[in-house]
């Protein structure tokens, strides 16, 4: 096999925490107390703010790069014999391919993946109770690379020569109409933004993580070249949950907050997160997205499923989990956009794709 290695100098994956601290009021029956002065964090806020975020990370970062290549159903839609077919006969300018394994690779800037912020605060106290919220904004910069196992693919045939116009040549690689078998690994290279959210609250002088944002959404390699994810059903075959793009007051939106407290139980609708039991097993039914064809995939605690029933994600230890839901455009697993294979090229185009991290609770 011949495994081409990532070109040195792609850059680092980072995580950035704009913290803007917004202190709430609470008002208790008629009538409204005179506002008190503005309200500036100490140093002690600020490392106990860091304390709590660092301690949650994993509920803030992209959580769908695998260990290694992982098998891809070969199989996917849109990349059938039919329609690969018609695509070379109308243009035999572009190198197609097969894979059956990928994997995605992100970058980090050190073993402890430090999350680094800033904030500002101002404050509208009630005299009766005091509740100190901190709305928590997470944004990520991810480069690194999708990494492709290739078993067949179109060979280079020849450059063919064209004069549009007189003083004018134009040279284009022409390749096979027929797929033939090989072994290579290619990559595609992947720069995303993800951004995710969460509230902490301060209780008897300590701060604490109190809401966590319905889900992340990540776009490589920007919203507008990546599909659009309206919305999704996830349930474990009796239970099921419409989460939406937009906060909504009737079903879920992965942009709206969610209450982390003992209050959140199956029977909790409005204010809790997709809850579900330990020992449920639980899969995306349908989406609605502008892009027909996709590679779908789910990514729960490291592991990546197909897009399908029949691959269900079983539920094994109560808590709150992200489980990430992919899109990627079919021609990015089976299109290349560098030099021909035979010519050594060590990056094929650019990785595009769309990810909600949901957000939900496993109880006992």
């Amino acid at each position: 096999m011949n495994l081409r290695t990532p070109k040195s100098g792609l850059g680092l994956r980072v995580g950035i925490v704009g913290l803007g601290l917004l202190l709430t009021a609470l008002y208790l029956g008629c009538g409204r107390m005179p506002e008190e002065g503005f309200w500036e964090p100490t140093a002690e806020d600020s490392t106990a703010i860091d304390a709590v975020i660092q301690a949650n990370k994993d509920l803030f970062l992209s959580g769908f790069d695998e260990g290694g290549l992982a098998h891809a159903d070969t199989v996917m839609p849109g990349t059938t014999a039919t329609r690969l077919r018609n695509e070379i006969d109308e243009s035999p300018y572009k190198q197609r391919f097969r894979v059956d394994s990928i994997r995605h690779h992100f970058y980090f800037p050190n073993d402890s993946q430090d999350l680094v912020y800033t904030f500002a605060a101002n404050t509208n106290l009630d005299t009766t109770i005091n509740d100190t919220t901190c709305t928590a904004t997470l944004a990520e910069s991810i480069p690194g690379f999708l990494e492709m196992h290739v078993y067949s693919y179109t060979r280079f045939v020849k450059v063919d020569t064209f004069v549009p116009s007189p003083g004018e040549t134009l040279l284009l690689d022409r390749y096979d109409t027929l797929f033939s078998d090989t072994s290579l690994v290619i990559q595609k290279t992947l720069w995303g933004a993800s951004t995710n959210g969460c509230v902490l609250r301060k209780e008897n002088g300590e701060w604490k993580l109190w809401k966590v944002a319905g889900g992340s959404r990540f776009y490589a390699p920007t919203p507008d070249d990546a599909p659009y994810l309206a919305y999704l059903y996830l349930t474990n075959g009796e239970t099921e949950y419409e989460l939406q793009l937009r906060p909504d007051t009737l079903q879920y939106g992965i942009s709206r907050f969610y209450d982390l407290g003992e209050e959140n139980t199956e029977d909790s609708v409005i204010n809790s997160l997709p809850c579900f039991s330990v020992g449920d097993s639980i899969y995306v039914r349908s989406l609605a997205t502008t892009v027909l064809d996709c590679a779908n995939y789910i990514y729960f605690n490291g592991e990546r499923h197909e897009f399908k029933a029949s691959d269900k994600i079983a539920l094994t230890q109560a808590g709150v989990f992200r489980l990430f839901v992919e899109q990627v455009p079919i021609e990015v697993l089976y299109e290349a956009a560098g030099k021909p294979f035979e010519q050594g090229d060590e990056i094929e185009g650019n990785y595009v794709a769309v990810a909600w991290g949901i957000a939900i609770k496993v109880i006992e």
